[in-house]
């Protein structure tokens, strides 16, 4: 990359430093619309350090960076936002002092091999948002102001949303920048005339977001997209009983475990319904109308023989007891601590260690499953 464009880039990181540090301020009892003028202006500040500097840094600052997050009228999440830019600067104002052309160009070489975004991904947020827009106009603004290029494809809002995002590592040097800027107000904005629509494609998209190791993140980010993408789908790793594929899923999910915990568990989670999703297919049973974890868990284990109560060892049956423990446990941790649920006003402040707990015990679960399943297999061979 040319000396010019590298200073050029210096001068914008430092002008948004300058800026976020110079920010004025207003007060929550000042008008609204002031009170607008200065989240929306901020948020923006903290946008561009995030696509700007974030790259640059340490996996762990970046993390950092890209946590904050800044609501429009909500002037105390500006206040926090600048405190942690506050406290980030002197780790900022070292990048620009440090900052030397092969740091782009090193940068530069990451872009110019984009990997494409996972086809389930392609398929169910297309899916989604093409049938919750329906219109081709707005359809394409979207696209276009997130950040995608080239021609708009042929066909209804569906196909033409499934289509842009299949392409978009041709045209675009990061395609998981733009896909988070497309879902930014999908997952973020609430429409109240279509709660269950929203609620219904939120679900669906942190799903299949979460098989592929990746999270939605507040902000438009999309985290664990610099993980290696996995050679076969989970649903078919867990239909081989692939113990070593299984493990390298789990591997993907610890991955996450220092830059977004919550997204660790999130895909333990993932892991576990779609371990039972794939048992009870397998065995013809009825999937349960609710096909969360808990649902799903009870469906499987009573077919597989996982009832304490069937047991004449007490030590199994404290086992197998447990058993449930960790499903209600991760199940719950889920709800109310990961990226798959919108979160109230007071967070659960999920740490890395309880992340770490909540995979491994699934992990844990998830073989002793895959083992019993094959010892039930071997039993009713003929």
């Amino acid at each position: 990359m040319a000396t010019g464009v590298v200073q050029k880039k210096k001068e914008t990181i430092a002008a948004l430093l300058e800026s976020a540090d110079a920010f004025r301020f207003c007060g929550p009892s000042d008008d609204p619309d002031e009170q607008t003028a200065v989240t929306s202006g901020y948020r923006h500040l903290v946008i561009q350090l995030q696509r700007l500097a974030g790259p640059l840094l340490s996996p762990a600052l970046q993390a950092r960076l890209n946590s904050i997050n800044v609501e429009i009228d909500n002037l105390y999440s500006a206040y926090d936002a600048h405190s942690e830019i506050t406290a980030l600067m002197p780790d900022l104002q070292a990048l620009l002092d440090d900052m030397k052309e092969t740091a782009f160009e090193v940068s530069a070489d990451k872009r110019m091999k984009p990997q494409p975004l996972p086809v389930p991904v392609c398929s169910v947020v297309g899916s989604v948002l093409g049938n919750y827009m329906y219109h081709h106009k707005t359809l394409e603004n979207l696209f276009y102001q997130a950040g995608a290029t080239g021609e708009v494809p042929e066909g209804n809002c569906v196909v033409k949303c499934q289509s842009w995002l299949k392409r978009m590592h041709k045209d675009v040097a990061d395609p998981t920048a733009v896909l988070g800027k497309i879902l930014e107000e999908f997952m973020e904005v609430d429409n109240p005339y279509k709660v269950d629509d929203q609620t219904a494609g939120r679900k669906s998209i942190t799903e299949v977001l979460a098989r592929h190791a990746l999270s939605y993140r507040h902000g438009g980010f999309i985290l664990g997209a610099q993980s290696a993408l996995p050679t076969k789908s989970l649903t078919q790793v867990l239909k081989d009983r692939d113990l070593g594929q299984v493990d390298k899923e789990f591997e993907r999910a610890l991955a996450n475990l220092e830059p977004d915990p919550p997204a660790s568990i999130a895909a333990a989670s993932s892991i576990l319904e779609s371990l039972f999703k794939v048992y009870i297919e397998d065995h013809g049973l009825d999937l349960p109308t609710d096909q969360s974890l808990k649902p799903l868990w009870k469906t499987a284990s009573k077919h597989i023989g996982f009832d304490p109560s069937a047991l004449a060892d007490e030590d199994l049956k404290k086992i197998l007891s447990g058993l449930n423990s960790i499903v209600d446990g991760i199940a719950s941790l889920r709800t109310h601590a990961s990226t798959a649920h919108g979160q109230g006003k007071r967070p659960y402040r999920v740490q890395v260690r309880h992340a770490r707990l909540a995979i491994h015990a699934s992990h844990t679960l998830v073989n002793f499953f895959l083992e019993t399943w094959d010892e039930r297999k071997k039993k009713a061979a003929p």
